[in-house]
């Protein structure tokens, strides 16, 4: 009986997989449209404080999934913390001021997230490459606006690990407009 319950609600999981995300206006960076795997289901990733224009706040929502995205410390862009669904992932750079390499930790799953390349910052990926890998890239070369997810990691990684991955990726590749 539980097998059979676990795949009727397989297909919500996947309906929130993140597939791409993009600006909501073309001239500013502090509000994002997420697209998902189900046409029907969309969400929203936006700067908390927009108005003070703070940028160590965030808030997502797609659906009834929320998170909640902060910096640890206001002075500090070095850590970050991701909650969602009762998951804390820790996000810190491998060397302080350099934010194209972070070490992602969940504690059940630890990830290396980075720049393919280390001057370019519109190729993000996980360290395990292969087939259970996450990717973000630029829909367009050298246009920060629109991004593609290509999630291919195993089931059982958190939500909140996902979102960080998107997350850092965004906020450490475009302009503080």
């Amino acid at each position: 009986m539980l097998g059979i319950a676990f795949f009727f609600f397989q297909p919500s999981l996947d309906a929130q997989k993140i597939i791409g995300i993009g600006t909501r206006y073309n001239d500013t960076f502090r509000q994002w449209l997420i697209t998902t795997a189900d046409d029907e289901l969309k969400g929203e990733l936006l700067m908390r404080w927009e108005f003070r224009d703070d940028w160590t706040e965030w808030d997502l929502q797609i659906g009834d999934l929320t998170a909640t995205i902060e910096q640890k410390w206001k002075d500090d862009p070095n850590l970050w913390e991701i909650r969602c669904e009762g998951v804390v992932v820790n996000a810190k750079t491998v060397w302080p001021g350099e934010f194209n390499r972070w070490k992602l930790n969940d504690g059940q799953h630890q990830f290396n997230w980075g720049t393919e390349f280390f001057n370019q910052r519109d190729h993000w990926q996980s360290n395990n490459g292969g087939k259970e890998s996450m990717e973000i890239y630029t829909y367009w070369e050298g246009d920060p606006r629109e991004w593609v997810v290509d999630d291919n990691l195993p089931v059982d990684v958190s939500a909140a690990m996902k979102i960080a991955m998107v997350f850092l990726a965004l906020h450490y590749s475009t302009p503080r407009i």
